[in-house]
């Protein structure tokens, strides 16, 4: 049976977790269940192509993994770094796509990529984060479905805390990750 696009990417995020789960502590299965509702929403949005499957899979994994890799509140320079070293063979010609998808996730406007992709995985993350209460483009009901495969494990309180400790470091800069 072939698998689609997006059952690949949530493989290449698992395989990514399987090898780096230690970096995570506790947060691994918050954090997991986050990539991998971004992925599924993405795919509620989106027709992936299956050359796009690994680089979705690895941009997923990476985008805030730097909070933990490189313990840092400023996160996705480094993490944009991380996705694109780890594509391999013809992936590397994705190299762009997955830094923007990274590097504009958190875009307060609509992505500036003219790559549908990204702005679709912009929109994903912000379904997520929001608990689906700002969910363009998804229904509230697939998110449902989405959070019972992958369920939220405390991701959000989780980035309370992360928010609060970047408010004590720089009050007048806690949250560098946001882009208009």
């Amino acid at each position: 049976m072939e698998t689609s696009p997006i059952d690949q990417a949530h493989a290449v995020a698992d395989t990514l977790f399987d090898r780096d789960a230690a970096a995570y502590g506790d947060d691994l299965g918050r954090y997991h269940g986050h990539v991998h509702r971004v992925i599924g929403l993405v795919g509620l949005q989106s027709d992936v192509p299956d050359d796009l499957a690994y680089p979705l899979g690895v941009a997923a994994y990476y985008h805030d993994a730097a909070i933990w890799l490189d313990d840092t509140w400023d996160y996705l320079p480094p993490s944009s770094r991380r996705a694109v070293a780890e594509l391999e063979g013809d992936a590397q010609q994705h190299g762009r796509l997955v830094a923007d998808l990274i590097e504009e996730h958190h875009r307060v406007r609509a992505a500036r990529s003219t790559d549908p992709l990204v702005e679709s995985f912009r929109r994903a993350d912000l379904t997520d984060v929001s608990r689906a209460v700002l969910a363009p483009g998804v229904s509230r009901s697939g998110y449902r479905d989405l959070v019972r495969r992958f369920p939220d494990t405390g991701f959000r309180r989780m980035l309370l805390g992360a928010f609060v400790r970047g408010v004590r470091a720089d009050p007048w800069h806690p949250a560098p990750m946001l882009k208009l």
